[in-house]
């Protein structure tokens, strides 16, 4: 039986098209869920066992800050896979301990931050590390990458409250003084921390959200300058949804504490309508700060310092560091 040219082709079409089909409705079943489900359950890990498995005193030659001690820390938990941390704290701590400030900061955190606390205090001060680094990306396929960084993005507001409480329960840390500041990247998870932390019916302290916005696919979409339209657009939309658990606007409504609010009006990184709609979200009591200010940078030490400022005072304020 001879097969005509005209079957063959219209065979291969309709095999195209069951595959396109198979993989819209495997897509769009995708969107579906990360875009319905509750958000809680996207973030909600259980850690397991914590256990300190790394302790290291290490030196930094910072000439024009009070001699301090540093360390980094690993925490190995049963199920939340490792929780990394610097820590900066006086020599001498009393026996009753002293305020903890745990700093979400950027991406790229290290112990350099330390540098930007000027007068520490009689306080201890925490570096959340995050559990996927922009190296990794680098060193790895980006097929492989994408699903590690959701899936280490979904996973941070869970190993940031456990380093708090693990914090909380060390000798050298003043439990009822334990406090979340957050500073651009690191301020988008805050209310997803702090909204889990309600659902945990754990109390946390009044917080700083510094240089943050709500809604990631506009935040996505402000930073990806090298993407031309219409690419840019759809990017945003799909790393937003990849992500949506941590969007801020789905648990700012359920936050039920005090805030200090800070972003800058001349802020290329954090669009006015990004932090406008955080500040109208957020519950009241909340003190907001509008600097006339770019973006937040460890290159721009005056503004630094005046975060700085601006934050301790407001924390000092409330009882929260000394």
């Amino acid at each position: 039986m001879k097969i005509s040219p005209f079957t063959i082709v219209k065979a291969v079409l309709i095999g195209l098209l069951s595959i396109f089909l198979i993989l819209f409705l495997v897509f769009g079943s995708w969107v579906l869920w990360e875009r319905n489900r509750d958000a809680l359950a996207a973030i909600n890990f259980y850690s397991g066992k914590v256990e300190l498995s790394h302790d290291t005193t290490y030196n930094l030659s910072f000439e024009e800050l009070p001699e301090r001690t540093y360390r980094h820390i690993a925490l190995t938990t049963e199920y939340l896979g490792n929780i990394e941390a610097y820590i900066s704290e006086p020599k001498v701590i009393p026996v009753e301990g002293l305020p903890v400030i745990i700093i979400m900061g950027g991406l790229k955190v290290d112990a350099d931050i330390f540098r930007l606390i000027l007068d520490p205090g009689e306080n201890i001060y925490v570096i959340f590390k995050y559990p996927y680094t922009p190296e990794y990306w680098y060193e790895g396929v980006p097929i492989v990458e994408i699903p590690v960084i959701r899936k280490s993005v979904l996973s941070v507001p869970s190993q940031a409250l456990s380093l708090h409480e693990w914090v909380s329960k060390q000798p050298w840390a003043e439990k009822e003084r334990v406090t979340f500041a957050g500073f651009s990247f690191g301020a988008m998870f805050l209310p997803a921390v702090y909204h889990l932390a309600d659902s945990h019916d754990e109390v946390l302290n009044a917080g700083v959200i510094a240089y943050a916005g709500a809604d990631i696919s506009d935040l996505l979409y402000t930073n990806m300058e090298k993407i031309d339209s219409p690419w840019r657009s759809l990017g945003a939309w799909l790393g937003e949804t990849a992500i949506y658990g941590i969007e801020p606007a789905r648990h700012l409504p359920y936050m039920n504490n005090e805030f200090l609010l800070i972003n800058g009006t001349r802020d290329h990184q954090v669009s006015t309508y990004s932090w406008e709609k955080l500040h109208q979200l957020i519950p009241q009591p909340k003190t907001v700060v509008i600097l006339n200010e770019g973006h937040m940078h460890p290159r721009k030490p005056e503004l630094t310092k005046k975060l700085v400022k601006i934050c301790r005072e407001w924390l000092r304020e409330r009882g929260l560091i000394n």
